[in-house]
């Protein structure tokens, strides 16, 4: 699930990144590097789902096969299996945290945020739930609830990247006015 994770906070920071800088890449080159991408992660998903065939409970192939929808988009398809994943292990807070931001991409931040807050009961020092939380609550436009999970995040991660991107999210809030 560390792919995720790496992913979530490129996609966070990705707009730190101008459209100048998207459009001085050639489009061709784009364009292979998006199509490799996309049939490495065809191969990867269809792999871990010729593995549940045989073991339909393993927890490591669901969670990894939900990553993988994840990380191509398919929301949808990464919802299921982490609901899958989460009925084998119902402890897993960075299962909760996934199906959270699937949700999330879904268009469902109510319920994004109460698997957030299922990750969080789950193990209270996970950054990441804390991040996504705040992430999801700035951009619902929630600018005064999100203080709060972002100020523990950089608690939990005082100089990390997560903690940086906190500031980001926080210097967000307070260009709405709020402190």
């Amino acid at each position: 699930m560390i792919n995720l994770r790496i992913f979530c906070a490129l996609l966070a920071l990705s707009s730190l990144i101008s459209c100048d800088d998207k459009a001085a890449r050639p489009s061709t080159q784009v364009q292979q590097s998006v199509t490799a991408s996309n049939t490495q992660a065809l191969q990867g998903i269809e792999e871990l789902k010729r593995r549940l065939v045989n073991n339909p409970g393993d927890f490591n192939t669901l969670s990894a096969l939900a990553d993988m929808y994840f990380e191509s988009g398919q929301y949808i398809d990464a919802f299921n299996i982490y609901d899958r994943a989460l009925a084998v292990n119902p402890e897993c807070a960075d299962c909760y945290n996934d199906r959270g931001l699937s949700l999330f991409y879904l268009g469902d931040a109510t319920s994004a945020l109460e698997s957030f807050d299922k990750a969080i009961a789950l193990q209270p020092t996970f950054v990441h739930a804390w991040l996504s939380k705040g992430f999801v609550l700035i951009s619902e436009g929630r600018y005064q609830e999100a203080v709060a999970p972002l100020n523990k995040v950089k608690e939990l991660d005082t100089t990390g990247v997560l903690a940086l991107q906190a500031d980001k999210f926080l210097a967000r809030v307070a260009e709405q006015g709020i402190q």
